[in-house]
C-alpha cells in the first residue's frame, strides 16, 4: 500500500516537471516567433529601401536606362547568334593557328 502511494507521488512529481517543461518550451517558442517576426519585418523594410534605391535613378534617367538595357540586349543577341554557328571552333585562337 505504501508502495502505491510512493508511485503515485513520483508520477505526480514527474507530471508536474513535464508540465513545467512544456510551459517553458511554449514560452521559448513564443519568444522565437516574436524574434523571427521582427527579423522578417527588418528584411522587408530593407528590400523596400533597396528597391526604392534602384527605381528612383531609373525614373530620373530613363534614357540612360534605355541605352544600358538596349546594349545588354544587343550583347545577348550577338552572343546567341555567335553560338548558333557550330561549324566554327569555339576558341578564337583555333581560327588563326
Amino acid at each position: 500500500m505504501a508502495d502505491t502511494a510512493l508511485t503515485s507521488e513520483a508520477s505526480s512529481a514527474g507530471a508536474d516537471r513535464l508540465e513545467e517543461e512544456v510551459a517553458r518550451l511554449k514560452r521559448e517558442m513564443a519568444n522565437l516567433k516574436q524574434a523571427l517576426a521582427e527579423r522578417a519585418d527588418d528584411i522587408v523594410q530593407g528590400a523596400a529601401s533597396a528597391a526604392h534605391a534602384v527605381v528612383q535613378p531609373v525614373r530620373n534617367n530613363p534614357g540612360t536606362f534605355g541605352l544600358i538595357a538596349g546594349g545588354l540586349l544587343g550583347l545577348l543577341v550577338g552572343l546567341a547568334i555567335g553560338e548558333a554557328d557550330q561549324r566554327r571552333s569555339r576558341h578564337w585562337y583555333d581560327r588563326y593557328l
